[in-house]
């Protein structure tokens, strides 16, 4: 039987994938990390670009900041950060000195942990990375292996993809991420032994899938009867949906296959209590175990997609189209060869269903997203893509204006002079990356405490009308009313 290793990934995966990314918050991590630190976790997935860009643009906190408080409040843990390694909070490739800075922050921060996959299976770009957190002093460096289904995605071109990850002596590990939760059982005993046997130095003891199809607490169950060590899971609010596997059932359910785990349940009950409650405090959803849908393993869109879809359609008063392009995006990542269904790729095929079924003429337009996806911004198609289309993308202006101009990655003395020599790096990495707007309003308000009276009366002032206040603790009330005006 197994000894299993779990790692949390509530406060970013399921974060993402039940809350949007923006419910959690300062008060989230002050009130829930300390009860996580005593958990007994292997790890605790904390971060990804995107978390960082929610704390400045909705919350208008220190990402930084906030990640010092969660050390503070949790010296035992292993703080981890996930990075796809080509960007860094754009949707664009970030410049290498900006990702060098991103890293040598995290690390300087107290994040020890770093994962890094590419979803298109450019393992020289993961090599790359993981030489870079390396240099930065991470720890442990976990490389990824993305996990889709297509044609091409079979379990010989995955068992190729890894064994050209075992001689890199920057990474550490190697887990499996199913990003889609498309893994099964079935597929999951088949495709470990062959992973294994293209290894010689390296082992693949971690997976990563999430509950889109409701299998994932059966498929983590296989993983750990294959002797993998370290499961991804998260707690109730932000277990099952399309996030992970309840943590607190998936122990029961180890325990009872007769494989063991050093957590204390106590406290993982009492940390999910503390986030119910933060989530009832802010209103925020609490996910449910999703029914079986045969489906997904066709067009594989994440649930998230297919309800942005279906808002933005019914706003433009077409919610018609929605099962139309459902399948007109099968047909385009097809056409653009397989790519894996998952941020930004998930929307840059699904926009381009729409554009293909609103025109005279299927592809008559490309987005400059798909242009660039076929240039090679993110690497090469995992499968063949279509040669009609391909000629269009580079016929097209984006992409003759690109011929030929080699593009010189600025330095980081370069990026200092242009934003300022006085900056501290960690506003230097956020000024790079983010509109300089959402990063001044950050500043504006760093220091003060997030919530309360004063931050309320921050957000009413300047607006014309009438406010009340109600503040009730234990035996004690205190109600407040008057004008913007006032209270100025």
């Amino acid at each position: 039987m197994t000894d299993v290793k779990l790692i949390d990934v509530s406060l970013r995966d399921g974060n993402q994938s039940v809350w949007g990314a923006t419910g959690v918050t300062d008060r989230t991590i002050r009130e829930v990390m300390p009860l996580l630190d005593v958990c007994g976790y292997e790890a605790i997935e904390l971060l990804t670009s995107t978390i960082i860009a929610v704390a400045v643009r909705y919350h208008k906190q220190d990402p930084f900041a906030r990640l010092d408080m969660a050390r503070r409040l949790a010296p035992s843990a292993k703080l981890g950060f996930l990075t796809t390694g080509r960007r860094f909070i754009s949707f664009g490739q970030t410049p290498k000195a900006v990702l060098q800075l991103a890293y040598d922050l995290l690390r300087r921060h107290g994040v020890t942990r770093m994962w890094v996959v590419d979803p298109m299976s450019d393992m020289a770009s993961t090599r790359e990375n993981a030489h870079m957190a390396k240099r930065a002093g991470f720890d442990e460096v976990v490389a990824g292996i993305c996990f889709t289904l297509s044609p091409v995605h079979t379990d010989a071109f995955y068992a190729q993809k890894i064994a050209e990850l075992d001689d890199c002596a920057d990474i550490d590990s190697i887990y499996l991420k199913d990003p889609s939760g498309l893994l099964t059982p079935e597929r999951l005993r088949c495709l470990v032994p062959k992973l294994r046997a293209n290894l010689r130095r390296l082992k693949i003891d971690e997976i990563h899938t999430h509950c889109n199809t409701g299998l994932a607490p059966l498929t983590l169950l296989s993983a750990a009867d294959l002797g993998m060590t370290r499961l991804h899971c998260a707690l109730p609010p932000v277990a099952n949906g399309s996030s992970h596997s309840n943590a607190l059932q998936l122990v029961r359910n180890l325990q009872a296959r007769g494989h063991s785990v050093s957590v204390d349940l106590a406290a993982m009950q009492a940390a999910s209590d503390r986030l119910r409650r933060e989530a009832r405090l802010h209103n925020l959803p609490e996910a449910a175990p999703v029914e079986y849908d045969e489906d997904f393993y066709r067009h594989t869109l994440a649930g998230g997609v297919l309800t942005t879809t279906r808002r933005q359609l019914a706003e433009m008063g077409r919610p018609e189209l929605a099962a139309r392009i459902t399948e007109e995006a099968v047909r385009v990542r097809e056409d653009l060869g397989w790519p894996i269904v998952v941020t930004p790729f998930a929307q840059y095929i699904v926009a381009q269903a729409a554009m293909n079924l609103v025109t005279s003429e299927r592809y008559s337009r490309l987005s400059d997203e798909v242009i660039d996806l076929l240039l090679g911004e993110f690497g090469p198609m995992p499968g063949v893509v279509n040669q009609d289309i391909l000629d269009r993308a580079m016929e097209s202006p984006r992409a003759r204006q690109r011929q030929g101009v080699v593009r010189e990655e600025p330095t980081l003395e370069e990026i200092r002079a242009r934003f300022g020599v006085g900056l501290s790096d960690e506003d230097l990495l956020l000024r790079a990356v983010m509109p300089a707007e959402q990063v001044d309003t950050m500043v504006a308000r760093r220091g003060r405490a997030d919530g309360g009276l004063s931050a309320l009366l921050d957000e009413l002032s300047g607006q014309d009308k009438s406010w009340s206040v109600s503040l009730r603790t234990g035996n004690g009330a205190l109600s407040l009313a008057g004008t913007t005006g006032d209270a100025a």
